[in-house]
Parts: structure tokens; C-alpha cells; sequence
């Protein structure tokens, strides 16, 4: 992985915030490194998606011979109305199809309503 300058930010003691240029193979290395994991599922809306998504699929990929983990991706429309139970229903379903257990790591690519709706699964599953 080349040298990325980040700047982390302490929240109660914690560094909670990177903070940085060109972070998606800082982003995808710290995942792997700290998150260990058979089943990696990105979830992010089109906005964000359209924006940055081939970029981590593209680095998930790249590192296959470090990790036999598989990466998955689920874009959703944006704004409130994706979360909802329909929205929840769809995660789930996508979830179960990909037989997904229960080491996988749900990444939340966006703010807001994707980390609400991710938080709303995660704590179901």
C-alpha cells in the first residue's frame, strides 16, 4: 500500500476520524487488517455509489490474493424512503441470498440514512 498522509481525529480517546487525500486503499487495508472476516458487504446509495464505488470494488479485488474473503456491494435509492422495513426487507434478503453468516462486516459508504439503515440490519442479524 503506497504512503497516505491521514490525519486522525481523537474522540473520547478514541481515534475515530481519518481524515485524508485518495484514502479508499488506506480505507480497504484498515478493514481487512482490523475487521477480519470470510464476507464483506459494502452498502452505500447511487449517489455515493456512482462516485466511489468501482474504486472500492476495484481495491477489494485487487488485494484477493492476501484474503480468500468475498466482497459484495448493494446500492440503494437515496434519501428517507430507503429506510424503511421494505428497505431493511431488501438488505436481509440480499444478505441471506449471498449466504452471508455471521462474521460478515457491513460497510456503510455514505452518511446518514445508509448508516441508519445499516445499523437498523446489523443489530437485527
Amino acid at each position: 500500500m503506497a504512503s497516505v498522509d491521514v490525519r486522525k481525529v481523537s474522540i473520547l480517546g478514541k481515534e475515530s476520524i481519518h481524515c485524508g487525500f485518495h484514502l479508499i486503499p488506506y480505507i480497504v487495508q484498515t478493514v481487512i487488517d482490523t475487521l477480519p472476516s470470510s464476507t464483506y458487504v459494502l452498502v452505500t446509495d447511487t449517489n455515493v455509489g456512482n462516485l466511489h464505488l468501482s474504486a472500492f470494488q476495484a481495491e477489494f479485488d485487487s488485494r484477493k490474493s492476501s484474503t480468500n474473503a468475498r466482497f459484495f456491494t448493494f446500492v440503494i435509492a437515496p434519501g428517507e424512503t430507503s429506510k424503511s422495513r421494505e428497505g431493511k426487507a431488501e438488505v436481509e434478503d440480499f444478505l441471506l441470498l449471498n449466504q452471508c453468516t455471521r462474521d460478515t462486516v457491513i460497510l456503510a459508504l455514505g452518511g446518514g440514512v445508509i448508516g441508519d439503515l445499516v445499523g437498523f440490519v446489523a443489530a437485527t442479524l
